[in-house]
């Protein structure tokens, strides 16, 4: 029941997360996926051909289940100009989404592949908390 003018003019940022396990760097191991499964995740080719290394869980005295604390997932997206003109349109987040996008930001889902990309965490972690059930 909020006005989209109030809405558009007293937010500034909008911040998404999501907390996964991380790898334990004891037993973290290389995985072996194809390419086709890598693009249906979300990497790009230059990720792939970009010696992309993804490691999966294994478990060791050390962790449970291949796993050994956790790590932030964030999307933070600023509130511009352009977005604020689709909320005062009465825009839906599809819209909001898409012109984010245009401005720069990370989705959740790519700064969940960073991490992954980054030996973080595994890609069976961020589907477990990316991907709507």
């Amino acid at each position: 029941g909020v006005k989209p003018c109030a809405i558009a003019t007293s937010i500034h940022l909008i911040i998404a997360q999501r907390l996964a396990r991380r790898l334990c760097e004891q037993c973290k191991e290389l995985r072996d996926i194809p390419e086709e499964a890598l693009l249906l995740e979300g990497f790009t080719r230059d990720d792939i051909h970009g010696n992309l290394r993804i490691f999966g869980p294994v478990g060791c005295k050390q962790c449970n289940d291949g796993y050994k604390g956790r790590v932030g997932i964030y999307q933070v997206m600023p509130v511009t100009e352009a977005i604020g003109r689709i909320i005062l349109a009465g825009g839906n987040a599809v819209q909001i989404e898409e012109q984010s996008v245009k401005d720069g930001v990370w989705t959740l889902r790519r700064s969940a592949l960073h991490k992954v990309k980054m030996g973080v965490t595994s890609l069976e972690e961020i589907n477990r908390v990316t991907l709507e059930s």
